[in-house]
């Protein structure tokens, strides 16, 4: 079966695939790799505006580090 990669542009203008979503409480945080650079990792929370769906940056380093606990917490049994 294949699977479909979704892909979205940030604002510097890059493309990215989603990794993967995780909610937490009222938060919903994407995970995304750079499609030319695997290197280049990047952490986005959802936001809702007028029905909306944005992706946003972070509000600090604690929340960063909040977001990437929470994906090595759910995939941390996964190779």
């Amino acid at each position: 079966m294949e699977e479909t990669i979704k892909i979205v542009t940030l604002d510097n203008n890059l493309d990215y695939s989603i990794l993967d979503e995780i909610s937490l409480n009222s938060d919903t945080y994407v995970y995304l790799a750079n499609i030319e650079d695997e290197t280049d990792f990047c952490i986005r929370k959802v936001k809702i505006e007028a029905g909306e769906k944005f992706l946003v940056g972070l509000d600090n380093d604690q929340e960063f580090d909040k977001a990437l606990n929470l994906y090595y917490t759910v995939h941390k049994n996964e190779n």
